[in-house]
């Protein structure tokens, strides 16, 4: 089977793209959309891909394609430890890094080593911690730059570690979702399910929704919401509910929120891998 993640090699979705599908043939993509477009497009039958960061928070870029712009289904979800190090040239040393490349959720879970070591250094935003990690192995030797990237990339890239555990929060942790075309909404038994849903522009229609939760029992662990694609001042909300041993309660309930919504999509019923 062909399972892509965002790549290039040496980033965390690599990491998580081997422990959730280790048998199979995995391929690198250069986004999340481009990834999650080929599930779409069958040219890769799933992809890997983050969606929640514990410090950053929900990956819009994610969310917002599987909401808008694919069918697909998440499969099962992978909370992952994530240890930020900062990586550079050998000979290069903290004090004359000028310029840190990194993803843009990379980048702000590192604050306080910015503010405490690294006070004079921009930090560059690339697609990926990998290709921040690729930008500074292909800089001029001597040229003042670092990138923020996993240990794995170090070895991948030929740089050296300057520092490990950099991120501010010793307890990151990002999720990873595995999707493909395979419909997952009824829960059988699985510990999430993972639903969308738009409500019509009256007072109180959201809580109305929100307690039919309440009359089946069943517990919402996360909700936030995103703007309504071409539709101005409108917004989808995006539902986390924990649906183990209690199946026949969710669909009840699903069955009674889709009857009352103006547009609803379920993401998916799946299981929870945790190797914090």
């Amino acid at each position: 089977m062909n399972v892509g993640y965002l790549g290039p090699r040496g980033t965390f979705t690599e990491q998580a793209a081997v422990i959730m599908a280790p048998e199979d043939n995995i391929i690198p993509y250069h986004s999340f959309w481009d990834a999650l477009e080929a599930v779409q497009r069958d040219e890769i039958d799933e992809a890997i891909v983050p969606i929640e960061n514990s410090i950053e928070g929900t990956v819009n870029a994610t969310i917002d394609t599987l909401i808008f712009d694919v069918d697909l289904y998440i499969q099962e979800l992978l909370i992952l430890p994530i240890e930020q190090c900062l990586l550079a040239k050998k000979g290069m040393t903290i004090e004359n890094i000028k310029t840190v490349y990194s993803h843009s959720h990379a980048l702000p879970q590192c604050k306080n080593f910015f503010r405490e070591k690294l006070p004079n250094a921009d930090g560059v935003a690339t697609s990926s911690t990998a290709e921040g990690v690729a930008t500074v192995a292909k800089a001029a030797e001597g040229e003042p730059v670092a990138a923020i990237g996993a240990k794995t990339a170090a070895q991948l890239y030929g740089l050296e570690i300057l520092a490990e555990g950099i991120q501010d929060n010793k307890s990151n942790f990002t999720q990873f979702i595995r999707v493909s075309k395979n419909p997952t909404e009824i829960p059988y038994n699985n510990k999430k399910t993972t639903i969308c849903f738009s409500t019509v522009d009256e007072p109180g229609s959201l809580y109305k929704l929100l307690d039919i939760f309440s009359i089946f029992d069943v517990n919402m662990s996360k909700i936030v919401s995103r703007p309504m694609r071409n539709r101005p001042m409108e917004y989808v909300f995006i539902i986390d509910l924990q649906t183990q041993d209690n199946e026949k309660d969710v669909r009840d309930a699903l069955t009674m929120i889709k009857r009352k919504t103006s547009f609803f999509k379920n993401l998916g019923s799946y299981n929870v891998v945790d190797i914090r």
